[in-house]
C-alpha cells in the first residue's frame, strides 16, 4: 500500500515538472512571435492592446497599472525561466518535511514487513520462541501491519494463553482502528475454534452492540449459541437470524433442538410455534413434527404425514421414523412397507424397517429375514446390532455373539 502511494506521488510530482516546463516553454515562443511580429506589423496595430508590449529595437516594454519594465527579449526569458528553476527549488523546500517522513515511513514500512517475514520463516521451522520475538518487534514499529497483530493474536490463542491474545487484540485495534471490526471477528472466530465461547462472545457482543445488523458478528453468535447449546437463546433471536443463517442450517438447528427436548421430556409445541414460514416446509422441520408426534403418542397423525413425505423425499430418517410408529395398526404399516419394497428391494434402511416391524409384532423369522437381507445389502454396526438381538431372542447366543463383534468392527 504505502509503495503504490508512494509511486502516485512521484508520477503527479513528474507530471508537474513536465506541465511547468510546457508552459514555460509556450510562454517563450510566444513571446518571440510577439517579437518577430512586432518587426512586421504596424504601430497603429499595435496600439490596440490594453497590456502593451511595445517592442523598440528588440527590446520589451511590460505595463501594468502604474508599473513599467523594460528589457530585452532574451533577458525577459532567462528571467522567466530562472523564475520557474526558483519556484521549483521553494516548491520542492516547501515539500521536504513530508518527503523526508515519506522515507521514514517507508523505511519502517520495510523494517516491519522483514520482521513479519523473518517471523514467518521462524514459524515454519518451529522456532516459536524467536518468532514471538520477531513478532513482538514487527508490532512495535512506528507503522506496524495488519498481519503482525494477527499472528500475535493467534499464536497467543493456539498456545493457551488467551489473556495474553486479549492484550494483542487490545494493541491492535488502538494501532490500527479502522479496522478494529476485522480483528475482533478473527479473533473471535479462532476462539471458537479455541471452544473459548466466553471470550468470543464478548468480542461478538460488542460489534453487534455497535452494529446490530452485522452479518458476519450475527453468524459467529448463531454459531456459538449452537455450540453451547443454547437453544433457548437460538429460538428467541430465530426471526432475527434468518437474515444471517441459511434455511438449511437453521432447520437443522431447530431439529437439534426439539431432539433435545423430547429426551429432556419437555414440550415442544412452544418451540414449533415460534418457527418462521421461510422453513415451516423444509423436510428437517417436517421431520421434527413427526418426532414429537410419536413422542407425544401421535401416530395417526405422524403416519398421516409420513405416508405423504416419503414419496416424495425419501430418507433414512424418514424411513426409521416409520418403525418408531405405535403398535395398534401393525398389519397395515407391514403391508405398506411390503409394497414400498417391492418398488425399492435393494433399499438396506427399508428392510431394517420391515424387521423392526416383524419384531414388535413378535415374528422373530421373518425379522431375521429381513436383517439379513439389510446386513446382505449394506453391512453397517446397526444392522448386525439389530441381528445379535433378534438371535439372542432366538436362543442363537454363540451367533448373536459372532454378530456383535461383526458390529464392534464396522463400527469404526
Amino acid at each position: 500500500m504505502i509503495e503504490k502511494r508512494e509511486q502516485g506521488k512521484k508520477k503527479k510530482s513528474r507530471l508537474g515538472f513536465f506541465i511547468g516546463f510546457f508552459i514555460a516553454l509556450i510562454a517563450v515562443i510566444s513571446l518571440g512571435l510577439f517579437w518577430l511580429d512586432r518587426q512586421l506589423l504596424n504601430q497603429q496595430l499595435l496600439s490596440s492592446f490594453d497590456g502593451l508590449i511595445e517592442d523598440l529595437n528588440g527590446y520589451v516594454l511590460l505595463e501594468f497599472f502604474q508599473y513599467s519594465l523594460e528589457t530585452s527579449v532574451p533577458v525577459l526569458i532567462l528571467g522567466m525561466l530562472l523564475a520557474y528553476v526558483l519556484m521549483r527549488i521553494l516548491a520542492l523546500i516547501w515539500r521536504s518535511p513530508r518527503i523526508i517522513r515519506e522515507m521514514l515511513a517507508n523505511r519502517s514500512a520495510k523494517r516491519t514487513q522483514r520482521l513479519l517475514n523473518d517471523s514467518l520463516i521462524l514459524l515454519s521451522k518451529g522456532d516459536m520462541r524467536r518468532a514471538k520475538k520477531k513478532l513482538k518487534s514487527a508490532s512495535s514499529t512506528n507503522h506496524p501491519i495488519l498481519q503482525s497483530f494477527l499472528l500475535n493474536i493467534e499464536m497467543s490463542i493456539d498456545s493457551g494463553d488467551i489473556a495474553e491474545s486479549h492484550n494483542w487484540v487490545k494493541k491492535a485495534s488502538s494501532k490500527l482502528p479502522e479496522v478494529k471490526d476485522y480483528i475482533y471477528l478473527f479473533a473471535s472466530k479462532l476462539l471458537i475454534d479455541a471452544e473459548c465461547f466466553i471470550d468470543a462472545r464478548s468480542y461478538v457482543d460488542e460489534l453487534i452492540e455497535s452494529n446490530p445488523k452485522n452479518p458476519a458478528a450475527n453468524q459467529l453468535l448463531f454459531e456459538i449459541l449452537k455450540d453451547t447449546r443454547d437453544y433457548d437463546l437460538i429460538l428467541r433471536k430465530i426471526f432475527e437470524f434468518t437474515d444471517y443463517i441459511n434455511d438449511d442450517e437453521l432447520a437443522q438447528t431447530i431439529h437439534s433442538l426439539v431432539k433435545e427436548a423430547i429426551k429432556d421430556q419437555k414440550p415442544t409445541k412452544t418451540i414449533f410455534e415460534r418457527i418462521p414460514r421461510s422453513i415451516d416446509k423444509h423436510p428437517m422441520i417436517i421431520t421434527s413434527k413427526i418426532e414429537a408426534w410419536i413422542d407425544n403418542k401421535e401416530y395417526l397423525k405422524a403416519e398421516t404425514e409420513l405416508r405423504k413425505q416419503i414419496p416424495n423425499n425419501w430418507n433414512k430418517e424418514l424411513i426409521l421414523l416409520y418403525a418408531e410408529l405405535g403398535e395398534d395398526n401393525l398389519n397395515g404399516l407391514s403391508e405398506r412397507v411390503d409394497k414400498w419394497l417391492e418398488e425399492r428391494p435393494k433399499d438396506a434402511n427399508l428392510w431394517l424397517v420391515a424387521s423392526r416391524l416383524a419384531q414388535k409384532d413378535g415374528l422373530w423369522s421373518k425379522a431375521q429375514q429381513c436383517i439379513e437381507r439389510s446386513i446382505e445389502i449394506k453391512p453397517v454396526s446397526e444392522a448386525y446390532t439389530e441381528l445379535a438381538l433378534i438371535l439372542s431372542e432366538l436362543g442363537e447366543k454363540e451367533q448373536a455373539s459372532e454378530a456383535l463383534k461383526l458390529a464392534r468392527q464396522t463400527s469404526g
